[in-house]
């Protein structure tokens, strides 16, 4: 089911469908549409604002580069200071904030393949717990995210990047399988007691 979220008179900027037990909430992000005016124009849009807008997006496009390797160097701080304390005193809070940031903003900057893997390795982060997290396999993460970076790779044409991508996300299915059958025969064993 669509229901348009809309007030009378107005185009519709958002609507949502309902899935059985997933609902989706679609948000209009058209620049045409936000810069939509009342003219004689049928497209209702002023080419000039659309034009002046997208030359600022276009005068933002150093700061994005700037965002990312920011962004990056937050994710190898994180990271660091992980693997600097020992099992039980470490806090994945900030490891997990780069990379979840990172995962979600990425592919807005152009960094798609980035966001994949800093996406993989928030799901380990979040599904298996701070004592059985495989700090090598953590370090594989955050080098791809930096050599994704450092190399420019900014879409799927690198086979390598996305045989990378592949691996990472294969592998963390797997662990988190793995951990979940784990704690299930651990609970079962403790049930039986």
């Amino acid at each position: 089911m669509t229901r348009p979220q809309a007030s009378e008179g107005t185009m519709p900027t958002t609507f949502e469908q309902d899935f059985g037990a997933t609902r989706v909430i679609h948000v209009s992000g058209a620049l045409r549409a936000k810069a939509a005016v009342h003219n004689a124009d049928p497209s209702g849009a002023d080419d000039l604002s659309i034009a002046a807008a997208e030359s600022a997006m276009k005068d933002l496009s150093g700061d994005f580069q700037n965002w990312m390797g920011d962004e990056i160097n937050r994710l190898v701080a994180a990271f660091d200071d992980y693997r600097s304390k020992g099992p039980g005193e470490r806090d994945i809070t900030n490891l997990f904030r780069a990379a979840h940031d990172i995962r979600g903003q990425a592919a807005a900057f152009g960094y798609p393949l980035a966001g994949e893997v800093a996406g993989s390795l928030a799901k380990l982060l979040d599904k298996i717990e701070p004592d059985y997290l495989p700090t090598p396999l953590i370090a594989h993460h955050v080098d791809a995210v930096r050599a994704i970076y450092r190399s420019q790779v900014r879409d799927y044409a690198n086979p390598v990047a996305v045989q990378i991508i592949h691996t990472l996300k294969k592998t963390i299915d797997r662990m988190v399988e793995a951990r979940a059958n784990a704690i299930a025969e651990e609970q079962k064993m403790a049930r039986g007691r």
